[in-house]
């Protein structure tokens, strides 16, 4: 349950322009074609609404609307600004799913209920100017009686979501798999939804066909790999999923207008190489993974994106004196800092460029292993030294404790699963964070569900409770968060009887802080390795 404060509500009349919906990251936002149909572009996609479509923004999430028409229309779009607080909590939720998807096209029906709760709920912000305390209660009763009827739609098209779910997933697949050989049949086998109807599905939620936008997704990571490699261009082709080097060349210039050594050229002022006659950096703007990489080389940032980790991390005694830079690294913040280096590994690959024009900008891959990340980092510091002697140093420790713990003492390796409850939603954790130390060779392998999510690239994915068994192993090992919807999430899955078969010895519930990856996270969970985990 949630209690809701309405932060803004703006009524869009204007139908001749594109309108930003929201520069600030603050509070989920619910858009509202009430009386024309339009688009909603997103970070890399764009989702086509009709008159009475709804969809859920979450924090962070930045778009442009765009109405269909040429006359202006009383009340075409509405967007709704609000935060929501669980029960006897103080900060505000970043997720209220799972029952209203975000970013996820609603029809509702009926339209004039619809029209109705938001010409309510506009009324009930001007109003609560005169009559605060009264208007703002109504307010809230309209603003749940609106998200009441988009659950119900919801469930109304449960058909259609399962559906949309399984095109969602291929669409995970394919954002992962790129390199492999993808064709329309593949992935329309692998979701079970018809040929034709998957594709009208795909280019519903991502506004391209499935070949199209396999072809952006491979053109991106070639951007990437073209700013921070020399390899030949038959390396880069083959790396993104290319076979032929000059195919790869012509579409690489139908999409960006330019061929690869043109578009090195025009970013090569912008971006850092490896080149070691760069001189040191001192003002560095850390966003995402990279964080706590920096910090175990000796490398303090001036600024870093602290809204979720800094409160998370093991390490927040030295994070004093970093400059918070928003979620995801909001570019007017960075560029408040005069930063003479951004180094990057967050996932808004649309901000680069933004970002490139405040200061030279490395991007390191958040998915690569500890080690592979810090490398590169430290690479970039001339620290690469003192990198591998880390490297060496945690690989022997590791080794030893393991030795000692004797996880599987029969030469028979012990399968395990990791959740992790993070605001009330729970995960199954591919590898990611703690599996790195978990998942070693002397410990633990991941479970036969794991091991999936783990081939497919898919860092976590959301579960209910109930789902637990479907991830059975030797151990199950529970991260939990700070937050008490949490705690109560986690209660449900230490209550299943699932869990309690285990025994005490084969469940293992932990701090969410130890989700982590990053070097000192891993140095500080090793020592507590034999109290966290019995003898066997």
């Amino acid at each position: 349950m949630y209690i809701y404060d309405i932060l803004e509500v703006k009524i869009i009349d204007l139908l001749d322009n594109k309108l930003v919906v929201s520069t600030d990251l603050t509070g989920h936002r619910i858009i509202c074609f009430a009386r024309m149909g339009g688009n909603l572009r997103l970070a890399g996609h764009t989702l086509y609404a009709d008159q009475g479509s709804c969809m859920l923004l979450a924090p962070g999430d930045k778009a442009e609307i765009e109405i269909s028409g040429t006359t202006n229309v009383p009340g075409a779009v509405y967007m709704i600004r609000f935060h929501a607080y669980g029960m006897g909590e103080r900060e505000p939720s970043i997720d209220i799913g799972p029952y209203v998807p975000y970013e996820t096209k609603i029809d509702v029906m009926p339209l004039s209920r619809l029209v109705d709760l938001l010409e309510q709920i506009a009324h009930r912000a001007s109003e609560s100017m005169r009559h605060e305390y009264v208007e703002r209660y109504k307010q809230q009763i309209h603003l749940q009686e609106l998200l009441v009827l988009l659950m119900e739609n919801v469930q109304t098209t449960h058909d259609f979501t399962d559906d949309t779910a399984a095109v969602q997933q291929t669409i995970s697949y394919l954002n992962h798999n790129y390199r492999e050989e993808i064709t329309v049949e593949l992935l329309s086998r692998m979701s079970g939804v018809g040929r034709w109807k998957y594709s009208d599905l795909f280019q519903s939620l991502i506004g391209k066909k499935p070949l199209e936008y396999l072809t952006e997704v491979r053109i991106n990571r070639a951007k990437e790999l073209l700013l921070q490699t020399d390899d030949p261009l038959r390396e880069i082709a083959r790396r993104v999923g290319f076979k032929d080097e000059y195919y790869f060349s012509r579409k690489f210039r139908h999409e960006t207008g330019m061929t690869p050594k043109q578009y090195v050229r025009t970013k090569s002022n912008k971006l850092v190489t490896n080149d070691r006659s760069v001189s040191p950096f001192t003002r560095v703007v850390a966003v995402g993974a990279v964080l706590g990489d920096l910090l175990a080389l000796g490398i303090k940032p001036i600024g870093a994106d602290m809204t979720v980790i800094g409160k998370k991390v093991v390490y927040r005694e030295e994070l004093n004196n970093i400059a918070d830079v928003g979620l995801l690294g909001e570019p007017g913040k960075v560029k408040a800092l005069n930063p003479d280096l951004i180094v990057y590994s967050g996932f808004r690959l649309d901000w680069i460029d933004k970002l490139s024009n405040i200061a030279p900008i490395v991007a390191i891959d958040r998915f690569e292993h500890t080690y592979d990340r810090l490398l590169k980092v430290a690479d970039l510091f001339g620290r690469t030294n003192q990198a591998r002697n880390w490297v060496e140093s945690h690989e022997q420790r590791s080794t030893e404790i393991w030795k000692m713990l004797q996880v599987h003492p029969n030469d028979k390796r012990k399968q395990a699963t990791i959740f992790v409850v993070n605001d009330g939603v729970v995960y199954a954790m591919g590898m990611r964070g703690v599996a790195f130390t978990l998942y070693h060779p002397l410990a633990f392998e991941p479970s036969d569900k794991a091991k999936d999510l783990i081939a497919r690239n898919i860092p976590f994915f959301a579960i209910e409770p109930e789902m637990i068994m479907e991830y059975g192993a030797d151990h199950l090992f529970l991260l939990v968060d700070e937050y008490e919807r949490s705690k109560r999430k986690a209660q449900s899955v230490m209550n299943h009887p699932y869990w309690l078969s285990l025994g005490q010895d084969h469940v293992h519930v932990l701090d969410a802080k130890w989700n982590f990856d990053d070097p000192i996270t891993m140095d500080r969970l090793l020592p507590l390795l034999p109290r966290m985990i019995r003898p066997m």
